[in-house]
């Protein structure tokens, strides 16, 4: 009875330490992108400490002014309406807040991102390969359809493909949000360039 009871104390400490180095070793690679996207963009960079002895990962996150507006790019606490799927966010900020509107691609998923869209009524563009691939929810479609033209449409189509994620406008914040974290260079690089995607979009929208 002794010996099996010290076997599966061992075994437990076995599992939290393997659990503490697989939350350490992601924690690392999280932080190096984001120390590679705060000097790239030459914005802050803000590193909070572990949690429970390193067994909860930090989430860094980088804030700032690029392009001579704010932006961060960071974790949110909760997941997807309070769920458990975390999602990496990027926000720039925008002057006009009472334009809003959120694009996200069709399906399941989008219906459920389209949840905190306000019961605004879909947006349609009248491209039937664009709107069946892509839901538009908007308070301003006269203003919509002027921002964005067939290119830019297009465009956007192909960003949230490849992505899975949302783009939205509310309270004078643009923002862009896909499920996962930036752990590698690849995702790095296409958050970088998203990052300019956002900041060129800011600027349509403030008709620079």
């Amino acid at each position: 009875m002794l010996l099996e009871i010290c076997f599966i104390v061992m075994l437990s400490i076995g599992v939290a330490a393997l659990f503490w180095l697989m939350v350490r070793h992601s924690s690392e690679k999280i932080m190096r992108q984001y120390r590679t996207i705060a000097q790239q963009l030459k914005v802050d960079l803000t590193e909070p400490k572990p949690q429970l002895a390193g067994f909860i990962r930090a989430e860094p996150f980088v804030h700032g002014v690029y392009r001579q507006r704010e932006i961060s790019i960071s974790v949110p606490g909760k997941g997807l309406q309070n769920t458990r799927q975390i999602e990496t966010i990027i926000k720039v900020k925008v002057d006009d807040e009472s334009f809003t509107w959120q694009i996200t691609a069709t399906g399941l998923l989008g219906g459920f991102r389209q949840r905190d869209s306000g019961s605004k009524q879909r947006w349609l563009s009248g491209d039937s390969l664009f709107d069946s691939a892509i839901d538009v929810r908007t308070n301003d479609e006269v203003q919509f359809a002027r921002i964005f033209d067939s290119d830019r449409r297009a465009l956007i189509a192909k960003v949230l493909k490849d992505s899975k994620g949302t783009i939205a406008q509310r309270g004078g914040v643009l923002s862009f949000s896909e499920f996962g974290l930036i752990a590698d260079d690849t995702k790095r690089e296409r958050f970088l360039q998203l990052t300019e995607l956002m900041c060129d979009l800011a600027e349509v929208v403030e008709g620079r």
